[in-house]
């Protein structure tokens, strides 16, 4: 982990992008020969990254442990206590070093090692005592932990609810996460967490090993500690802590147009070409874990080439440009198709079969993505932070090349949201209110380059003022570091509180046993039958619960056991090959049949895969499910109605009936 740039020994790797080695600014379309695109190149950093992120696991993995075993009473507030204390010493340290005049060789290990500390720490400790991540088994966590549980029981590729489709949901995240959870016999459900934390621990250490190829060392530790408030603090960049997948490519996404604004840039053939296929291989890897993003991403990309060609023509001519920068775009492209297909293909294969349906997943318009997001205005030190950074963006963006491409990242995101209003007209979003993890991310790099520039001029204007203005200006230096400092302990010290509300969620969740972190159950809430209907099942089947067909609204059942579902629990999480529309309609008429035998035939002729299993609500009226409908564009956006089921249609004949608490248990007869 030791820096080929060795800042004890030179400042040359400080260099802002753009700048000559005596600090005067190149024009952006002729950089220095001496400065290279990706200093040590794509493969240095490369197995960088990988050594890094193993060490950042490691480091998440231990921490976790020790959280897990240190005796601490619940509930109180001794956990945001402990988290606070490691608050002040990582950012204390982060300050020190950026500060420092020389910086040991270990300095990237350290970062990595105290960086994926604090950011597990920040989401381990007030998650300690419950066996589930943010959010618990409710809303999207539900199908999340879905996902991972089938894709731990086998590691080929699924869809994350129904059987013989394949899969649409990005899968490379939770396939990563399934291994962990087969290779360890962790069970699914309790695999999620450690698998999230460890996540937001990693991502910022991949921060920052990135950063500190493009930017330097101590610019890259303030980036990394911005990077670790970003992700773990929902209230500064929304509620993405709880999507932990989704984080990994928000939240390198800057630093990936950075390198593609350099690429296309006057360089050499050679380093283009190696910037390319990291720029391949990160839109790819996106492209397995986050569409949205990586199609993002790739306009970014492509934004970066052709202001590349504008910058060149003048001193290569338009058909030069072209012919030097398109080929390195296309070997983009081509690396990162090939890397998405392998999670891609066979949708891929089965729409160019001829498969059809309609997709959901965009129809969600909530407030937060109708209105401009301006988080550089809040009232607060993290606003004051973003908002130095958005000033240092205008200002630089013409003679600086690192803060054009961050600029280019922030109005691309305003104008996603813009763009928006007009695909409303033909009936979907583009999500909108997902660009604020990457305009928050973007807008903090910036404040920390911001920073970073502003402690490099002091001296300069102290040298320029003389007498006691000097002396000032010297004493402005060290309280502008103070200053930073605090901003960052501000920020980070209020995570756990910003995550109550998940956290809260957690304790609370019904686990396999049926009962809450705190050993409580009541009979009144589903969750605490769920042991008990996972028996049922699986006494009355005799099958292994991945051959089973389940169909229940009492969705968090498929968190427990790999069941594959007749019916998901809403459009928008729906595969679109699996007509969710027509089977909702399938539902409803099984419970119009007329006796048992129309309900077996009517289930036996169905266009679908019919259930094995039927996990219904007891009711006076009946057997009960709810069945929801896409309300879109109307807010909520999803509509529920109940379909009642006379019981007298499950005869004996035909189905083997178990009453468990307030559910009974249909299971079809062979």
């Amino acid at each position: 982990m030791g820096s080929s740039v060795t800042s004890a020994r030179s400042t040359a790797a400080e260099v802002p992008a753009g700048a000559s080695r005596d600090g005067r600014q190149q024009h952006l379309g002729t950089r220095a020969a001496a400065e290279p695109v990706l200093p040590g190149g794509a493969a240095r950093l490369g197995l960088e990254l990988v050594i890094g992120g193993v060490l950042a696991i490691a480091v998440s993995a231990l921490t976790q442990a020790v959280v897990n075993r240190v005796p601490v009473p619940l509930p109180s507030h001794v956990p945001t206590a402990l988290a606070t204390f490691g608050v002040v010493v990582v950012t204390a340290a982060v300050v020190l070093a950026v500060t420092a005049r020389r910086l040991p060789r270990a300095t990237r290990a350290l970062g990595v090692v105290g960086i994926s500390g604090l950011a597990t720490a920040l989401l381990a400790l007030p998650l300690k005592g419950t066996s589930f991540y943010l959010g618990g088994n409710s809303g999207d966590q539900t199908f999340r932990m879905q996902f991972l549980g089938r894709l731990a029981d086998d590691w080929r590729l699924a869809d994350l609810n129904y059987a013989d489709l394949p899969p649409f949901y990005p899968s490379g995240w939770f396939w990563l996460a399934g291994r962990y959870a087969d290779l360890t016999g962790t069970p699914a459900w309790e695999a999620f967490k450690p698998a999230g934390i460890t996540t937001a621990a990693v991502v910022p250490c991949l921060a920052l090993l990135v950063w500190w190829r493009l930017a330097g060392p101590r610019r890259a530790l303030l980036i990394a500690l911005a990077t670790t408030a970003v992700g773990v603090h929902p209230a500064l960049a929304g509620p993405f802590v709880d999507e932990p997948y989704s984080w990994c490519v928000a939240a390198l996404l800057p630093a990936a147009v950075v390198l593609a604004w350099r690429a296309f840039g006057a360089v050499p053939a050679r380093e283009r070409t190696g910037a390319a296929l990291a720029l391949g291989v990160f839109l790819g890897l996106a492209a397995m874990t986050y569409t949205l993003y990586a199609g993002f991403g790739a306009l970014l990309v492509t934004a970066a080439c052709a202001a590349g060609v504008l910058r060149a023509r003048a001193a290569e001519g338009t058909g030069a440009a072209l012919r030097t920068r398109v080929p390195a775009l296309v070997l983009a492209g081509v690396v990162s198709a090939a890397l998405a297909l392998l999670v891609w293909a066979p949708f891929v294969v089965a729409k160019l079969r001829g498969a059809s349906g309609t997709a959901a997943a965009q129809h969600f318009l909530p407030q937060i993505s109708t209105q401009l997001p301006a988080p550089m205005v809040a009232p607060t030190p993290w606003g004051a932070l973003l908002l130095l950074g958005c000033a240092w963006l205008v200002l630089r963006a013409r003679r600086d090349g690192t803060a054009a491409a961050l600029l280019l990242v922030v109005v691309a995101a305003y104008a996603w949201y813009l763009l928006q209003t007009f695909v409303l007209a033909a009936g979907t979003t583009l999500l909108a209110f997902r660009m604020e993890a990457v305009l928050v991310q973007t807008t903090a790099v910036a404040g920390c380059l911001a920073a970073a520039a502003l402690w490099r001029a002091l001296p300069a204007l102290a040298r320029r003022a003389g007498g006691p203005v000097a002396g000032y200006l010297r004493e402005l230096r060290l309280l502008a570091a103070l200053a930073l400092g605090a901003v960052f302990v501000v920020a980070l010290q209020s995570a756990p509180q910003s995550l109550a509300h998940p956290v809260e969620a957690a304790h609370d969740a019904y686990g396999a046993g049926g009962r809450t972190a705190a050993g409580e159950r009541d009979p009144e809430q589903g969750g605490a039958w769920i042991p008990d209907v996972l028996r049922a099942v699986e006494d009355v089947t005799q099958r292994p619960a991945s051959e089973l067909v389940v169909f229940s609204s009492l969705y968090e059942l498929a968190t427990f056991a790999p069941y594959t579902g007749y019916q998901q629990m809403t459009a928008h999480y729906a595969n679109p090959l699996s007509r969710f529309d027509e089977r909702r309609a399938e539902i409803e008429s099984w419970a119009q049949a007329s006796g048992p035998d129309d309900l077996v035939r009517r289930l036996d002729s169905g266009p679908f895969r019919a259930p094995d299993v039927f996990v219904l609500h007891r009711t006076p009226e009946g057997y009960q499910a709810g069945v929801t409908h896409d309300l879109f564009p109307r807010e909520p956006n999803v509509g529920w109605t109940t379909v009642t089921f006379d019981p007298e249609l499950f005869s004996p004949e035909h189905f083997e009936v178990r009453e468990v608490g307030p559910f009974a248990v249909l299971a079809r007869r062979s």
